[in-house]
């Protein structure tokens, strides 16, 4: 397992959740848009520091950013998507989006 590339996958899609692009989430956290690329794409690992400010900006627990593909149960997979469904809460075309592709699962 290659810790640096799973990492750099589970942020990618943790910033892709909350709808911010690199540059914003590199503004939030205070570094340049290329270590945000560079960490995304597995060639370089966050500070201390930045781990911090990374889970605090995405709003997760940091060891969400370590979880890769570890769930198992359905619970841990329906918090999952409801946590994916709140990041949408306050974007009305998402969140109708969601709601379609749901009931087209019915």
């Amino acid at each position: 397992m290659d810790l640096k590339k799973n990492f750099g996958k589970n942020l990618q899609k943790y910033r892709k959740y909350r709808g911010l692009t690199q540059e914003k989430l590199a503004e939030l956290i205070g570094v340049d848009v290329t270590s945000i690329s560079s960490i995304e794409t597995g060639k370089y690992f966050p500070s201390a520091d930045n781990l911090s400010k990374l889970a605090m900006v995405l709003q997760i627990r940091l060891n969400d950013l370590f979880e890769f593909d570890s769930m198992n149960t359905e619970e841990e997979m329906y918090k999952d998507i409801l946590n994916i469904i709140d990041s949408f809460k306050n974007d009305k075309k998402r969140l109708n989006s969601i709601r379609v592709f749901l009931k087209s699962l019915i």
